[in-house]
């Protein structure tokens, strides 16, 4: 098997450490379609391939829970609006990646570490 690379968004390396996975969608085509008077059945108009979500899913994990706390937080700073590049667990580089939301799914427990379930849904705007 071989070495799986950590996760990075815009270069930041959030996701050290632990498992995380990006899992992509498929793309989207948008179609329009219209129908005329005298027309059997519509014409159909393809508008081209569009975007895909991607979720991402894990547990993140710091030293202690203000870290993890903070680091969320900085997490969440890009719930921005704008795009960035995005690298999975496997290396493939996802270009034009806007941040959706960031939800935890779990309680922080404090053990060694302070850690919670995470998921973070992207778009990407285009590749």
């Amino acid at each position: 098997m071989g070495h799986i690379k950590n996760i990075t968004f815009n270069g930041e390396t959030f996701f050290k450490g632990g498992e995380h996975t990006v899992r992509p969608l498929s793309w989207r085509r948008e179609v329009k379609e219209q129908s005329f008077g005298g027309l059997n059945g519509a014409v159909s108009l393809d508008l081209g391939r569009r975007k895909r979500k991607l979720t991402q899913r894990g547990r993140l994990a710091a030293d202690s829970k203000g870290a993890l706390i903070k680091r969320m937080e900085e997490i969440s700073e890009y719930i921005d609006g704008q795009v960035y590049e995005l690298v999975d667990q496997d290396g493939i580089i996802f270009s034009q990646v806007r941040m959706d939301s960031f939800t935890r799914l779990s309680g922080i427990t404090v053990a060694n570490q302070a850690g919670c379930e995470y998921e973070i849904e992207y778009t990407q705007l285009s590749n």
